[in-house]
C-alpha cells in the first residue's frame, strides 16, 4: 500500500491525480485518529495515501477529508460537540469515520468470499463497533480505558530524548502500518464468525455432516466454539462432543468441545489419557492404524483420513460409555 506521510500540503496539487489526501494534526498521535486513517487507508487501497500531519488552515484545506482536526464532520474537538451512539457512547475521530464508511468496508472484504446481505453487514459492523471501535473513542474522549487490540498504538510514541516532527511522522508511518493490518484482520474475523454459524448450523442438520456427536466443519480456523455450545445448550439429543476438520499440513482432525464457554478448557468428552502425547504407539494403543497424534491434553487428535479420525473419536465415545 503506497502510503506516505507529510509535513505540510505544499506541491500536493502535482500528485492529486489517483491519491487521497488525508489530513490530521501534527505533534502526539492517539489510537482514535490512527484507526481512522487506517480506515480510510484500506477502502481506498487502490490509491496513493498522503497524510498530512498539520494544524496549519491552509494545509488542511488542500486535503480530501481531515479527521480529528479541521472542524469538520470528523472532527470531534470542537466546541459544543456531543455526537453520540443510539448507546450513549460519545464519538470520537475514529467512531465518526466507522460510521460513514465501515459498512463499504465491511461489504469489501466480504464480498471476495460470501454473498452478503445488507443485514449481514449491519451485525458485522454493530459488532465491530461495540467490541472495537467504541472502545478507542472511550479512550480519546477519557470516559474509561478499556484495553482494546490498538491499545498498542501509544507504544510508537518518539520517546522523550529523541522527538523531532521527522521522528513523530516515522512513528505515525510505522503505527500506522501496524493498525492497518490488525483492522484487516479483526475484521475479518468478524465476517468469517458471521458466516460461520450459519454454516455451522447447516451441517449440523445434515447427515452427511454430522452423526454420532460428530461435526464435520471445514476448516480448523472456523469460529465454532461458541455456535457448538450455543447448539449443545439448546438440545438434549444430537449433541455435539467432536468437531472433525482437514488438517492444515494433510490429513484430519478432531477436537473435543468444551462443556460450556466458562469452561472452555475441558471436554465432554476427552480423549482418553494413555492416547496422551503419543504418536508412533498410537496405533497399536488405539488399534485405528491411521491415527497419528494425540496432544498431551487429550482435546485434539489427528490421522492420515477423515475415517480415522472419526474412527478415534467413536472409540473415545464407547470407552467413556
Amino acid at each position: 500500500m503506497d502510503i506516505k506521510i507529510l509535513s505540510s500540503a505544499t506541491n500536493l496539487s502535482s500528485v492529486r491525480g489517483g491519491v487521497l489526501v488525508i489530513g490530521t494534526h501534527n505533534g502526539i498521535f492517539h489510537s482514535d485518529e490512527v484507526v481512522a486513517c487506517a480506515i480510510l487507508s484500506l477502502l481506498n487501497s487502490g490509491k496513493s495515501i498522503r497524510i498530512v500531519r498539520s494544524r496549519d488552515k491552509k494545509d488542511l484545506e488542500n486535503c480530501d477529508i481531515c479527521v480529528d482536526i479541521g472542524g469538520g464532520e470528523y472532527d470531534h474537538h470542537q466546541p459544543g460537540f456531543n455526537i453520540t451512539r443510539e448507546n450513549g457512547i460519545k464519538y470520537a475521530s475514529a467512531g465518526l469515520v466507522w460510521r460513514d464508511f465501515g459498512k463499504m468496508l465491511i461489504k469489501k472484504f466480504a464480498s471476495k468470499f460470501f454473498s452478503i446481505s445488507d443485514s449481514d453487514i449491519n451485525r458485522i459492523y454493530e459488532e465491530v463497533d461495540n467490541k472495537i471501535i467504541s472502545k478507542v473513542d472511550c479512550e480519546d474522549n477519557g470516559i474509561n480505558a478499556d484495553t482494546h487490540c490498538f491499545s498498542f498504538i501509544p507504544s510508537f510514541l518518539p520517546l522523550w530524548y529523541n522527538n523531532s516532527t521527522d521522528d513523530f511522522n516515522n512513528q505515525f508511518n510505522s503505527a500506522l502500518f501496524v493498525t492497518i493490518n490488525v483492522l484487516k484482520e479483526e475484521i475479518k474475523t468478524f465476517i468469517g464468525k458471521e458466516f460461520s454459524k450459519t454454516t455451522i448450523y447447516n451441517n449440523w442438520m445434515t447427515s452427511e455432516y454430522f452423526n454420532n456427536g460428530i461435526l464435520e466443519i471445514p476448516s480448523q480456523t472456523m469460529n465454532w466454539v461458541e455456535t457448538v455450545i450455543e447448539i449443545n445448550e439448546s438440545t438434549t439429543i444430537n449433541v455435539v462432543n467432536f468437531v472433525i476438520f482437514p488438517y492444515p499440513n494433510g490429513g484430519w482432525a478432531a477436537q473435543c468441545v468444551p462443556p460450556s464457554l466458562s469452561d472452555k478448557f475441558s471436554q465432554r468428552i476427552p480423549f482418553p489419557s494413555d492416547w496422551a502425547g503419543q504418536t508412533k504407539k498410537l496405533p497399536d494403543i488405539t488399534g485405528i492404524a491411521e491415527a497419528t497424534f494425540c496432544h498431551n491434553g487429550c482435546f485434539f487428535v489427528r490421522g492420515k483420513n477423515k475415517e480415522s479420525v472419526i474412527a478415534l473419536c467413536n472409540l473415545a465415545t464407547n470407552l467413556i460409555n
